[in-house]
């Protein structure tokens, strides 16, 4: 092997382990936040405004245990944490995870705008974890209140419509004239594909694309058609208090759903279930935390949601009764109803 040939491969061996190192560094921090768009809108503003390249992880709350914990093994130099509270079954795992992720010399910063118990907080900042959690905003907005930019090359014009459109549509206030196009960007039940699109784009200070037109158009006319449909809807009373179930629809955001059925069922809570146990629930003038917290979820006084445990009998039960399902979780509601109270 002559002189020039070796120097020629030692060099491109340096440049291939040197290429592999920066590989390394760029995936040693992570991004795990919620599904919807407020999640994936949050994530995108951190990047936008600290630059830090990072893998994102899209997950939802009943599923942070595991998630956290596949990336706790990976060793990570920093996670983040954005839009996820965590359930009252997982609190214990996590607080361990956070504090393991610190022994190994890693950080944690956690962001949320979720109703909190006092005590979590304080365990996970005990833990290690740099934790920020406002009510007043979405977490979009809670990125934006906390996180101080790497540069002075903020458009703050985008951060603030980015923001307001988010909020508007995550709190259901619509108080903003982007919150309804927001609320149809992304859904729960999209491709992380699609959410990464979403993800990358708005992270480079970009909020208009002919892509987004495309989705959102297609979506409205997907909604109007769905909700013209009959809605199998069951509605009965729990402590005078109205409450109505209904079944998913993949082409209706969950709220907009609510919002319908909420509308000519007069009730004063809708929750909406899917057949893998997943409840979302909406209100008005009722604290529907309480109760999601008590089937192991979360979220807020007026919108929450848990996962539960769908027997086997419900499924096969399911086969051959349409209803088997509404009637299971009409069962679990009542089951729980001392956790039904008034605002």
């Amino acid at each position: 092997m002559s002189i020039t040939f070796l120097i020629f491969y030692i060099a491109n061996a340096y440049k291939i382990i040197l290429i592999q190192f920066v590989v390394c560094e760029a995936v040693t921090r992570y991004i795990v936040t919620h599904t919807d768009v407020d999640g994936v809108a949050a994530a995108a503003l951190y990047t936008y405004l600290t630059k830090e390249s990072a893998v994102v992880i899209f997950t939802e709350p009943y599923s942070l245990r595991k998630e956290l914990y596949k990336v706790y093994r990976k060793r990570p130099v920093k996670v983040v944490v954005l839009d996820l509270s965590p359930n009252s079954d997982a609190i214990d795992f996590i607080v361990g995870v956070i504090e393991l992720l610190r022994e190994r010399g890693g950080s944690t910063i956690w962001l949320d705008h979720h109703v909190w118990e006092a005590e979590w907080a304080e365990r996970l900042r005990g833990a290690g974890a740099e934790l920020y959690v406002d009510r007043s905003t979405c977490a979009t907005g809670v990125v934006a209140k906390y996180i101080k930019p790497s540069t002075n090359s903020v458009d703050w014009r985008f951060v603030e419509e980015l923001v307001k459109g988010v909020c508007g549509a995550d709190l259901w206030k619509f108080d903003h004239p982007l919150s309804p196009f927001f609320m149809r960007l992304v859904r729960r039940g999209d491709e992380d594909s699609w959410r990464l699109y979403v993800y990358n784009t708005l992270a480079k200070g970009i909020m208009q694309v002919r892509e987004f037109e495309e989705r959102v158009a297609e979506r409205f006319a997907e909604e109007v058609e769905e909700l013209s449909k009959h809605m199998q809807v069951k509605v009965f009373e729990v402590n005078g208090i109205r409450m109505a179930i209904v079944e998913k629809n993949e082409k209706v955001e969950n709220s907009i759903l609510a919002a319908r059925v909420m509308g000519f069922t007069m009730a004063d809570i809708v929750a909406v279930v899917d057949r893998s146990g997943k409840i979302s629930l909406r209100s008005r003038g009722v604290n529907v935390r309480d109760l999601a917290l008590a089937l192991g979820g979360g979220g807020h006084a007026q919108a929450a949601g848990a996962k539960i445990a769908i027997p086997l009998s419900v499924k096969l039960a399911g086969i051959f009764n349409n209803k088997a399902l509404i009637e299971y979780v009409e069962y679990m509601l009542k089951e729980h109803a001392n956790y039904i109270k008034r605002l």
